[in-house]
């Protein structure tokens, strides 16, 4: 007997409202397709009206627990005839909320990121999530076109959008192979897990499996660490017609050491990853280009200062000048005054008038 697919349990469903797009709903039929028949723990983070946790167990109806978690509070009036099923409101990526959630069940084997799309809280679910996600276990993050909008901490060269994030574990897939020992696997993260403020064990990224990405959505498998290694070489055939030597190298395990050393190439040993340098880079320059306009301004306003000055000391200049040539007329009036004819004739009038004053006084 065929089962219904997701996209039709969607379109016959006539309870609460849920809101997938269309490209989801083909997806999550191939990714979650493993799971059906299988007694599984779901974790939506993020449910709104709450009809997905009304699919959920249609879709998968031997699962054992169904959590849905939701930051708005009227979420708490979601009511659900299904046992399985558990609402949890409050903020995801808090202590109380998260030790809410484990309560509930200590492990999932699906987890569904739908919740505020903001890069930091999608990055921090990651890390709180994922080390609880059991190997074989698949976590989804739904609407990551959100990590290209500036109004959802994004952009498209954002270093620190989630994205950005989840391409960088693209690359610690591939660790094995860096072929330098200068970065580990989480201090490849380090410039964006310090920026929000949060860390995941180094051991559950050494369980990721693979990462796929599809529009908008991003699909991380886990898996036992041993289990994700490149492996042992296997050479199949007897005859080496073109390039001789492969037989040799059945079942040679390849190791770490392996990769070609790349102390020597800069784009391996750079501290952090370019799109963060280069942002580090342009707020220092910004922050310089500022200084240097903060700088002008003050010698501008320094050399208006000068001006004023020196205007001022031409002023003063001029008028000690005017105040020198009248002391220099008062001083030759005076002198014509002494010289002339008339100040020697009445110098004996001045000389009784100052006798007269003395015998008075």
């Amino acid at each position: 007997m065929s089962k219904d697919s997701l996209r039709q349990l969607y379109e016959v469903h006539t309870g609460k409202v849920s809101d997938k797009w269309e490209i989801y709903l083909e997806e999550y039929g191939r990714i979650l397709e493993q799971y059906r028949d299988n007694p599984v723990r779901l974790l939506e983070i993020g449910i709104q009206n709450g009809g997905s946790l009304e699919i959920w167990p249609k879709y998968l109806p031997n699962a054992i627990k169904f959590i849905g978690c939701d930051i708005n509070p009227d979420c708490a009036k979601l009511r659900y005839a299904d046992p399985r099923t558990r609402v949890i409101v409050g903020n995801a990526n808090t202590t109380d909320t998260y030790t809410a959630i484990i309560g509930e069940s200590a492990t999932f084997d699906v987890i569904i990121d739908d919740g505020s799309h903001s890069s930091g809280d999608i990055i921090k679910s990651f890390c709180l999530y994922f080390p609880v996600l059991v190997e074989g276990g698949t976590f989804i993050v739904e609407d990551l076109h959100c990590s290209y909008w500036k109004e959802f901490e994004g952009g498209l060269f954002d270093p620190y959008s989630s994205i950005s994030f989840f391409k960088l574990l693209a690359d610690i897939l591939n660790y094995e192979h860096w072929g330098i020992d200068t970065l580990d696997r989480l201090g490849l993260l380090k410039g964006i897990l310090s920026h929000y403020g949060c860390t995941i064990p180094a051991e559950s990224l050494a369980q990721m499996r693979s990462i796929e990405f599809i529009n908008s959505i991003c699909v991380i498998r886990k898996q036992p660490e041993a289990s994700n290694a490149l492996g042992r070489r296997i050479v199949a055939g007897n005859e080496e017609l073109v390039i001789q030597g492969h037989s040799a190298l059945h079942q040679i395990r390849y190791q770490r050491q392996d990769a070609p050393a790349q102390a020597d190439n800069p784009w391996s040993t750079r501290a952090v990853p370019p799109a963060e340098s280069v942002l580090r880079t342009e707020e220092s320059l910004h922050a310089a280009e500022a200084a240097l306009v903060e700088r002008d301004e003050t010698i501008r306003q320094n050399i208006e200062e000068l001006g004023r000055l020196d205007q001022l000391a031409r002023s003063l200049q001029e008028a000690l000048r005017a105040q020198q040539e009248k002391t220099a007329a008062a001083d030759e009036a005076k002198t014509a005054l002494l010289r002339s004819k008339s100040w020697r004739l009445t110098a004996p009038l001045r000389r009784l008038a100052a006798l007269f004053r003395r015998r008075l006084g």
